[in-house]
């Protein structure tokens, strides 16, 4: 009987019709085929919810797109202004009848960079069904989408907010830079690219990677520098500085934000999320204008010279 039922069963299939053509799955509907699209794909859930060195190199892509796009509208506009005021004599007697707009300028900026930088995300407030739109950033309304407090934007908010602080900060830029000569703006415009290329190039390599698990203690110091620029920024007000302290106020002040840009460049790559990229152009774009703000201190130091 048992040998009876095992010349009844049917023959296998050929190997090629077994395993089908790469043009056309198998006959049979049982058998395990992967076509070229779910090869690739990838749920969204782990795309947008984790973070960026963590997802599939097209949204690592994306991220770096969206930053770098964001952090050179800017800096173009920010530049552009500070042309525009420093060859308009309409926009200098403005801003030199005006000087309270600059108190107001400087502490509306502040507000917004904070508000950017400490707000939580928007998706920590979403439903677990409620996925992350990858063209626009925005989580996609649910009925099971819980409400979020006023304080946390949607990405239009925060690109409104990030375009207000970007203008409040053209603002005071503008009237800095009206203390200097064209030749050395421009020089120090020059000296901070160059930096700037070099330094994200370095940031970006993978022979960096290591660096940034001392990141916290890195940041703990690099901190500490900066309460200590801001103390003596502040007691300059009232005391006053000589030349000596100031070009090495000037030249602590360049180093401590170049470290900044380093770190910052390492992070906002592989610490944080794809939907943060407004966040992290902010972050860039301070560490840059604080970077071009001391090389310009410097520089107008040694003219003075």
């Amino acid at each position: 009987m048992k040998a009876n039922s095992e010349t009844a069963l049917p023959p296998p299939p050929a190997y090629n019709e077994a395993q089908g053509t790469s043009a056309s799955p198998p006959a049979n509907p049982t058998s395990y085929y992967q076509s070229e699209e779910t090869r690739n794909f990838v749920p969204d859930d782990f795309k947008y919810s984790t973070t960026v060195t963590s997802c599939e190199p097209q949204v690592r892509r994306w991220f770096m797109r969206k930053v770098y796009t964001l952090l050179s509208f800017q800096l173009v506009y920010s530049f552009a202004f500070c042309f525009w005021v420093s060859h308009s004599p309409k926009a200098q007697g403005f801003l030199n009848r005006n000087q309270w707009l600059f108190i107001v300028a400087a502490i509306a900026g502040v507000v917004s960079c904070v508000w950017l930088a400490l707000a939580p995300r928007s998706t920590e407030y979403a439903g677990e069904s409620s996925p992350l739109n990858p063209q626009t950033g925005e989580v996609e309304p649910s009925q099971e989408t819980s409400h979020t407090p006023w304080y946390i934007l949607s990405y239009r908010g925060q690109l409104i907010l990030l375009g207000f602080f970007t203008f409040c900060q053209a603002y005071t830029l503008s009237l800095v830079t009206l203390v200097y000569d064209p030749k050395t703006i421009l020089s120090a415009m020059f000296i901070t690219g160059f930096v700037v290329l070099a330094i994200t190039a370095m940031a970006v390599s993978d022979r960096f990677e290591t660096t940034v698990t001392a990141s916290n203690t890195i940041y703990y110091w690099l901190n500490l520098a900066m309460w200590l620029l801001i103390g003596i920024g502040f007691s300059s007000i009232f005391f006053g500085m000589n030349s000596t302290v100031d070009l090495i106020y000037s030249w602590l002040g360049a180093a401590v934000f170049t470290v900044y840009l380093f770190i910052d460049t390492q992070l906002i790559f592989r610490k944080v999320y794809p939907d943060e990229e407004i966040r992290c152009a902010m972050m860039l774009y301070l560490d840059i204008i604080n970077l071009f703000l001391y090389i310009l201190r410097i520089l107008g130091r040694n003219r003075e010279d």
